[in-house]
């Protein structure tokens, strides 16, 4: 775990420093270029052919893909008979990670597919929030709030430290696509682990290696941007891991390939065109309204999710950060090779 965590961490400090060097090709921040450009990945689901004949499924399954509201992919199973499959995405040359197996119906597909969690994320996501943290409650109360406040003290102090990139409207490669305002917000949404509702959502939260490496009795944290796209996830992150993650996705983007790029992607039933065409009419009728507020008067809020819930002085920045980025960037291809050796 401490592992992955360091080559995550060290892959973000070389990002930020590309995204410093004045060559770079894109000024659009990460979180943005991300909602604008890098649709969702696709799960892929396997089921008995049976279920692709037997109502209410069979007509979502045959309409996958259509309207681009859900990221998923099926087909039958090769073997008669075999438990449904849901697999993570697949990048090239990658093995499958399985997520889930089991007997599929409706009421498990919706909660493989979605959730209150997952929908107050897209309305946030599509209102212009930067970046989301989703902190998971480990049950412990002292732990899990000790946790939120530290979250939420440094992305307070973000939101007033941090500037984006100047995006130059003449150049091409920084044109924004249609949806919010374009602003530093950033937003704390508080989940409880043993939620029912929100089991699927969580492990897909953990990433293809799943919630076995974040230890239960602590309370774990995962920055959600762009199309429902996960950063990392950290079992209790320190305040060193929260800035670096943050200022990551507030840089510019230094790697418009969305595959050379840290992070994996979450099942949601999330249809992303319509709502940023929508966040665009908004913006656009706000800005022609003399009565709005301007948007640096939003004041982020953070939801706490529990079963059975659904919601409707600065500080100095840390004198060793620019260091540690340095450092980490450099050690990035030491890190790599070494990697490389000891993989049988």
């Amino acid at each position: 775990m401490h592992r992955a965590t360091g080559l995550l961490l060290a892959a973000l400090a070389l990002c930020i420093l590309l995204a410093a060097a004045p060559a770079r090709a894109c000024s659009v921040p990460v979180f943005r270029y991300a909602l604008d450009r890098w649709p969702a990945d696709s799960f892929h689901l396997e089921a008995a052919t049976a279920v692709f004949g037997e109502e209410p499924l069979a007509t979502v399954l045959r309409n996958l893909g259509q309207n681009g509201a859900l990221n998923l992919e099926a087909s039958p199973s090769n073997e008669p008979g075999r438990e449904a499959r849901l697999f993570h995405p697949t990048r090239p040359t990658r093995e499958r990670h399985l997520f889930w197996n089991g007997s599929l119906d409706a009421a498990r597909f919706a909660e493989l597919t979605d959730s209150p969690a997952r929908r107050e994320l897209q309305k946030r996501i599509l209102a212009g929030h930067s970046a989301v943290w989703i902190l998971v409650h480990s049950g412990n109360a002292d732990a899990d709030n000790e946790a939120a406040a530290l979250i939420e003290k440094r992305l307070r102090f973000l939101e007033q430290a941090a500037a984006l990139p100047r995006i130059d409207p003449n150049d091409p490669t920084s044109k924004l696509g249609p949806g919010p305002a374009l602003r530093i917000q950033l937003s704390l949404l508080r989940i409880e682990r043993k939620d029912p509702a929100e089991a699927s959502f969580l492990r897909m939260l953990a990433g293809p290696a799943g919630l076995d490496p974040l230890p239960a009795d602590q309370p774990f944290a995962a920055l959600v941007f762009g199309r429902g796209r996960v950063l990392g996830a950290w079992a209790s992150p320190e305040e060193s891991t929260i800035e670096e993650a943050t200022m990551f996705l507030l840089s510019a983007c230094s790697c418009e390939v969305k595959n050379l790029n840290p992070g994996w992607d979450l099942l949601m039933t999330a249809d992303w065109q319509a709502g940023l065409q929508k966040a665009e009419q908004e913006r656009i009728a706000a800005t022609d309204s003399p009565s709005t507020p301007p948007a640096q008067s939003v004041t982020p809020q953070t939801v706490v999710f529990t079963p059975g819930n659904t919601p409707a002085k600065r500080e100095k920045p840390s004198t060793t950060r620019w260091r540690l980025w340095l450092i980490l960037g450099a050690g990035l291809p030491l890190l790599l090779a070494w990697r490389r050796r000891s993989t049988p």
